[in-house]
């Protein structure tokens, strides 16, 4: 079998078999929430999310980088390494899950934060070639809607079909386990 035949033999696999445990109805943010594109190693991330809670108890989950760890399942680490001049700098690590298939990730990220508004990130290390994200939050009736969007090129190989799953699932559990996390503490 040749490295291609067996690429895509492996990819169909898994996109057969890789259904989350535990993905559901009860999570705030299905993986249908999330689009994502692929062009070679490149990925654009969009989500649109509403959580049930003001925008003040959504942008202290948001923003507790030093406790992230406690509350969103991929991550064992999350802890704020800097503070300069109105940028955060923040290193994150652990291992996403996708089915069969996990990658471990370990990146320095800056965060520039516009208080209740906006929060950019840009990837300044790592095994993430580059990562560039902003999230916008809003009023809405009777909470808060949450913009993102990524550019994402990572440092290690996703397969081709499974690859954007993968990446709508991670993004799609990170926003859920942060949603509930906002209840929980609200």
């Amino acid at each position: 079998m040749t490295r291609f035949a067996f690429l895509l033999a492996s990819s169909f696999f898994l996109m057969a078999n890789a259904w989350p445990a535990g993905a559901g109805d009860t999570d705030p943010v299905d993986d249908a929430d999330v689009r994502v594109e692929r062009a070679g190693d490149h990925f654009t991330v969009d989500m649109v999310a509403h959580a049930p809670v003001d925008i003040g108890r959504a942008w202290v989950v948001l923003t507790a980088f030093e406790r992230m760890a406690e509350f969103v399942p991929n991550l064992r680490l999350s802890e704020v390494v800097g503070r300069d001049e109105g940028v955060i700098r923040v290193r994150q690590a652990g291992r996403a899950r996708y089915g069969p298939f996990s990658a471990q990730f370990d990146f320095m990220r800056e965060f520039t934060l516009r208080p209740q508004r906006e929060i950019r990130a840009h990837s300044v290390g790592g095994n993430v070639r580059r990562m560039d994200s902003v999230m916008i939050l809003d009023e809405e009736g009777g909470g808060t809607r949450l913009h993102y969007h990524a550019e994402v090129e990572p440092a290690f190989w996703l397969p081709p079909l499974v690859g954007p799953a993968f990446v709508r699932h991670e993004t799609a559990e990170q926003f859920s386990a942060m949603i509930r996390e906002m209840l929980r503490a609200h």
